[in-house]
């Protein structure tokens, strides 16, 4: 789910910045103003993406705990463990 989140909000913050860009190079009178605004959106995009993914699996490693699944033995169930 927080990957959905952190898509959602890198495009709202992209779209932001393509129409402050657009605006800015408009009252600059660029001609190519809505090319170099789609540019800055596209790696502002971009770095946000990669960004917030690096900040999500910063964290992420693999677990010290190994899993036992359950064993049917004999006609009993043995239940799972964890163990280091």
């Amino acid at each position: 789910m927080r990957r959905y989140l952190i898509i959602f909000l890198a495009s709202l913050f992209a779209i932001a910045i393509f129409f402050l860009t657009k605006y800015i190079l408009q009252k600059l009178t660029y001609k190519n103003s809505v090319f170099i605004a789609s540019i800055i959106s596209l790696v502002a995009f971009i770095f946000i993406i990669f960004s917030s993914f690096l900040l999500l699996e910063n964290n992420a490693a693999t677990p010290s705990y190994s899993y036992k699944p359950p064993l049917i033995q004999n006609g009993k169930v043995i239940d799972g463990q964890f163990s280091k």
